[in-house]
């Protein structure tokens, strides 16, 4: 029996060696699942924004300008919409452009900006005298200096209040001053600060020459009112003024 087994286990083995190898089955993969395209979101328009208000933004290339009142006016204009959007007292307001004027115009309602060089003309509404406005310069420079005029006491301006800035040469302690450049405000209600820009011949200016600034507030009636007791010269070696230059009046008298 012993050889008939040891035969047989013989065969089985050479049975095994000759058989092909059983490959490796790969693991299963699970199937890749898409994410979910993510969905902008949606542009809410300034009307649609909580409390239902535009958002105020601030101006960006702005111009100033100082208008006949003593009030500064920013002006940007949006060419490409047409517009031109402005800040005065705190004020925000927008015009469009009328299309074929020159000079420029923009009108909304009864307001109206007319833009000629470095003029402007300011309307706004009905009843209100029209306001001749002067741009200011990017940065100081020589035959302009620009501030404004500040008072101490709490005392209000009546509309029609009349401001006087003026640049003289006061050289000559035995002699008046001489008057080298001007710049005339009639207030409509609004109060200090009160903006000034005046233009001079900066020939007039040099030594030896003693270029200063001096103000003044009267009232409509002429009765002075407030004005400057300090020294406020300017350069006088043809150099650009320090601007801006704030000027300070003390109470003298009038009602």
């Amino acid at each position: 029996m012993k050889p008939v087994i040891f035969a047989v286990l013989l065969a089985a083995t050479a049975a095994c060696a000759g058989s092909p190898p059983v490959e490796a089955q790969p693991a299963p993969q699970t199937p890749a699942v898409a994410e979910p395209a993510q969905t902008a979101p949606a542009f809410v328009p300034p009307e649609a924004s909580p409390g239902g208000q535009k958002p105020v933004l601030p101006l960006r290339d702005a111009q100033n300008f100082i208008c006949g009142d003593g009030q500064l006016v920013s002006i940007e204009h949006d060419q490409p919409a047409g517009i031109l959007r402005a800040i005065r007292g705190g004020e925000v307001f927008t015009l469009q452009e009328q299309v074929g004027y020159t000079p420029a115009r923009f009108v909304t309602g009864s307001d109206s900006v007319e833009i000629d060089g470095d003029k402007a003309k300011l309307r706004r509404g009905k009843n209100v005298a029209e306001q001749s406005c002067h741009r200011l310069p990017a940065v100081p420079e020589a035959g302009a200096v620009w501030g404004t005029l500040v008072k101490l006491d709490r005392m209000a301006l009546p509309a029609g209040t009349r401001a006087k800035v003026l640049l003289v040469d006061a050289a000559r302690a035995d002699a008046p001053a001489v008057e080298l450049g001007s710049f005339q405000i009639e207030t409509t209600g609004n109060q200090v600060p009160l903006h000034y820009l005046v233009h001079y011949d900066v020939a007039r200016t040099q030594h030896p020459a003693s270029p200063r600034l001096q103000a003044r507030i009267e009232t409509a009636k002429g009765e002075l009112m407030y004005i400057t007791d300090t020294a406020n010269p300017i350069p006088n070696d043809g150099s650009a003024a320090p601007s801006p230059i704030e000027l300070k009046l003390v109470r003298t008298g009038g009602k």
